[in-house]
């Protein structure tokens, strides 16, 4: 599957009113709190994430990130569902297959499903309790459509384009030296 997304950095002043055309354009979004481990498994950009949501874990590969001029990231993405009682093994396989360890991320979490496809997140991380964020994304294996529908979600919900963040949440915190 094809990842294509975008993330920004809302500032407060804004944050109410994108929320609240969210709220009108796709309803109430879907509330998580996750916790992500993961780091690189080599200097080309191949990463591992240990994903846990509820009693949810998921195990996520991805490929190098392909980071357009326009701040689009894509990649390849794999997700394999894991029984909950192997959480812990399985971040110690995370662990051990990782050459860069990233910091923890935990964080709460808003989810708009689109119905055209894709999604779009607001996070507010646990480390960072003042920012919020939001990544549009679209999965797919047609990457022309995938980047014509995140280009459409962008213009329907006015982001702007001074928002945008192209770290990482592992990044951003290892940058501010929280980890």
């Amino acid at each position: 599957m094809l990842e294509i997304e975008k993330k920004y950095q809302i500032p407060a002043v804004a944050l109410l009113d994108l929320r609240s055309h969210l709220v009108a354009l796709y309803g109430e979004p879907k509330a998580l709190r996750e916790e992500d481990f993961h780091g690189f498994t080599n200097g080309e950009g191949n990463y591992l994430r240990l994903r846990r949501s509820g009693a949810k874990v998921l195990l996520i590969a991805k490929g190098p990130t392909t980071l357009s001029a326009d701040g689009i990231r894509s990649r390849q993405e794999v997700e394999v569902g894991l029984a909950p009682e192997v959480f812990d093994q399985a971040r110690t396989l995370v662990q051990l297959l990782c050459t860069e360890k990233l910091p923890a991320v935990q964080r709460e979490r808003l989810v708009w499903n689109i119905p055209e496809g894709g999604e779009v997140v607001m996070d507010f991380l646990d480390a960072l309790p003042a920012e919020v964020f939001v990544e549009v994304e679209v999965l797919g294996t047609d990457q022309p459509a995938a980047l014509e529908k995140l280009r459409h979600l962008e213009l329907v919900l006015g982001l702007n384009p001074e928002w945008q963040e192209t770290r990482s949440y592992a990044r951003i915190l290892q940058d501010l030296g929280l980890t």
